[in-house]
């Protein structure tokens, strides 16, 4: 599944990063609370609601491992390919595999894709089997939840459409036969199209029901066709410009803004009269550091007229940077990565342009527009003093 990397950091597996995103939270303990309340330990209605509550999370608690094992299969797998896998994040719908870069054979995307469900089938088995002997007990209704559950994660996630598992098990079947990646990509995204409507309409039936349950299928579907259509462009963006290099597609910076400027005057002369989000900070015509709108609104507007650019800015040793000669593919994983939106280009230490997810974005949509020729933006050497 595809949706985002931001969350914070719990651990790190076989140098993965495993993230939580704020999402989950909320997921956790509105589940957490369904549980003890009117689900599987409401049944208990002589404890106390503390020690329902108790159970109830610690039963999300493994479902949580559950779901990050699910994921980290996947990872894992990704990491026997030697692919890079940066981080796991884990959000209210489920988890998401940051593996960088495109499969190289059908064969590696189907075993990658299948081997999540197929965890999720395996914890289900012992869940099931561990019912079994187990005496009826909490303990026993809660390995028949996480049982039951993971069942059901492993069915709904070979559903066959972007961004789940089964749309790149559907997209590896139709690589092999067709031997065409861009169409096998379009065909998974759009059966991701098609589950979210699907859901969708299931959820609009319930609720005319009187069934509120409903509001969960249309919000699912929902986030399916946005993740769908955001990893069809990401998918297609790596196919389509994974032979372009930095030098071709970055772009001028702005001009400089001074180190002692305050905030409030870089806003209201830089930021609200032009397009630019970002500057280069300069100290006694030397670059030391970039600010971009997001390190200002981080600043409590009250702060902006004393706050100066040199105080706020990211220094010039903590910016990431890239080489003309990089692809873009690689930089646009940078910039994910790092929740950035552009890179300062270096070549024999001099900036000679700045490459920025929103040029990436819009080279990607002209090609899948129908423009397949080379970049509409030539390179633009500059001087860091300027």
């Amino acid at each position: 599944m595809g949706f985002t990397t931001n969350g914070f950091r719990i651990a790190t597996v076989r140098g993965i990063e495993v993230r939580v995103h704020w999402s989950w939270l909320a997921i956790f303990l509105v589940l957490s609370w369904t549980l003890a309340d009117t689900g599987f330990f409401g049944q208990y209605t002589a404890w106390p609601l503390a020690q329902r509550w108790a159970l109830g999370l610690i039963t999300m608690l493994l479902f949580f491992l559950s779901v990050l094992a699910h994921e980290l299969a996947h990872s894992l797998t990704a990491q026997h390919y030697g692919m890079r896998v940066p981080s796991i994040t884990l959000f209210a719908f489920g988890g998401v595999s940051s593996i960088a870069g495109e499969m190289q054979t059908a064969g590696q995307e189907f075993r990658v894709a299948v081997v999540g469900p197929l965890t999720s089938w395996a914890i289900a088995i012992i869940c099931g089997a561990l019912w079994l002997v187990i005496p009826a007990s909490a303990a026993n209704t809660a390995v028949g939840y996480l049982g039951s559950t993971n069942l059901i994660l492993g069915l709904f996630n070979l559903l066959p459409g972007f961004p789940l598992d089964g749309g790149r098990v559907l997209r590896s079947i139709v690589w092999a036969r067709t031997k065409d990646l861009p169409k096998s990509t379009r065909i998974a995204a759009n059966g991701g199209r098609v589950v979210a409507f699907g859901l969708m309409a299931l959820g609009l039936y319930t609720l005319f029901q009187r069934d509120s349950s409903g509001l969960w299928d249309i919000l699912i579907g929902l986030f399916l066709h946005n993740a769908a259509a955001s990893s069809y462009r990401e998918l297609m963006a790596e196919i389509l410009l994974r032979d372009i290099p930095a030098r071709l597609l970055m772009v001028p910076p702005p001009p400089p803004v001074e180190a002692n400027q305050t905030l409030v005057s870089i806003v209201d002369e830089r930021v609200t009269s032009s397009l630019d989000r970002v500057f280069l900070v300069r100290r006694a015509d030397r670059v030391v550091g970039l600010l971009s709108v997001t390190d200002i609104v981080r600043v409590p507007r009250g702060e902006w007229l004393t706050k100066l650019a040199g105080e706020a800015m990211v220094p010039a040793e903590q910016v990431l940077t890239i080489t003309p000669d990089t692809g873009i593919v690689d930089a646009m994983r940078i910039m994910q990565e790092h929740d950035v939106h552009q890179l300062p280009v270096l070549e024999d230490g001099r900036l000679v342009g700045m490459v920025t997810l929103a040029e990436v974005v819009r080279q990607a949509e002209i090609r899948l527009r129908g423009g397949q020729g080379r970049p509409d933006r030539k390179s633009t050497r500059l001087n860091s003093s300027h």
